[in-house]
């Protein structure tokens, strides 16, 4: 399903477009399916990543010397990206990676963001079956974690690093991610709500991108949302 998102992404791009993306094993299909069209098809295309495994990725598949930083880029075109959960009223959860402050900061600025996810992510409302990535500046992230409780309810946890080191996982910024599971679901507001806790850098709810388009994908083929 993954395969077919990503081919259906290709018709939104357009050669001389700033590219933004995104990152996770959806991601990672667009950049391979993007790769295979630039080669075939010749396109100038700019790219900026959400994430250094992104960054490895593209470079893997031809892409490498497309990319740039996103402060040398005016503006993007077009985002691509996947996300954990999708609600029907477009409001998104995403950080299981751990890439989401870039990926917030690029889908946000985007003239036009793609989000693919197979169908089985979408849900009434987020979160649903995940937490909420929180990511905090590793000086306060105790402090943070309390606030988030005494404020919100429900329960904060440091996320451990899965790949066999020691310690905390550490974002691409130098940061540390709370995964934080609340009482239910929450409303749009929450983003801004937890942004205003000091330490905070930025969390795993997007909802301010609700003129997203949206493909989904099942058994039955990719359509949209």
């Amino acid at each position: 399903m993954k395969d077919l998102l990503a081919k259906k992404a290709l018709e939104f791009v357009r050669d001389g477009y700033v590219i933004g993306l995104g990152s996770g094993s959806t991601a990672k299909a667009f950049i391979e399916a993007l790769g295979r069209l630039a080669s075939e098809a010749g396109l100038k295309l700019t790219l900026v990543a959400t994430s250094v495994d992104s960054e490895l990725k593209a470079a893997e598949v031809g892409l490498g010397h497309m990319l740039r930083p996103l402060w040398l880029v005016d503006s993007i075109d077009l985002a691509v990206d996947g996300a954990d959960e999708v609600a029907k009223d477009r409001v998104f959860l995403k950080g299981r990676g751990g890439a989401l402050v870039r990926e917030k900061i690029v889908d946000y600025r985007a003239s036009t963001l793609l989000i693919l996810a197979e169908a089985t992510k979408l849900v009434p409302a987020v979160p649903a079956r995940n937490p909420v990535p929180i990511e905090v500046v590793p000086y306060a992230w105790r402090h943070v974690a309390r606030d988030v409780e005494r404020k919100f309810g429900g329960v904060c946890r440091l996320r451990i690093s899965d790949s066999g080191r020691l310690g905390p996982h550490i974002t691409d910024n130098g940061n540390y991610i709370i995964d934080w599971t609340p009482p239910g679901p929450l409303g749009p507001e929450i983003e801004d709500a937890l942004k205003g806790i000091p330490g905070v850098v930025d969390t795993g709810i997007f909802a301010k991108r609700r003129d997203a388009v949206v493909l989904l994908a099942d058994e039955r083929g990719v359509y949209a949302l």
